[in-house]
């Protein structure tokens, strides 16, 4: 197996809740408009942290500037709820 990526669950994470937050209204946006307003650095990274934990977060342009879409954002919600309502159910 080639190299692996380390990544963080989702339900842990503010940083990418943040960046899922900021696209879940399904439009599209550059990495510096993600960088800006979800407050992080790797878009890239958390855009590949994202697709791992099952949303389905694409750069549909890498030339510059990137531009990244959140596609299914009705089941990239419900998906958002249920982990985290897991997960506070875990911790209680």
């Amino acid at each position: 197996m080639k190299g692996t990526i380390h990544y963080a669950r989702y339900e842990e994470s503010d940083r990418l809740q943040r960046v899922l937050e900021l696209m879940l209204d399904g439009r599209q946006r550059t990495t510096r408009e993600i960088s800006r307003g979800a407050e992080v650095e790797a878009v890239n990274s958390a855009a590949c942290e994202l697709r791992f934990n099952g949303f389905d977060l694409e750069c549909i342009r890498k030339s510059r500037p990137a531009i990244y879409q959140l596609f299914n954002v009705e089941a990239a919600h419900c998906l958002s709820v249920t982990r985290l309502a897991r997960r506070r159910m875990e911790a209680a």
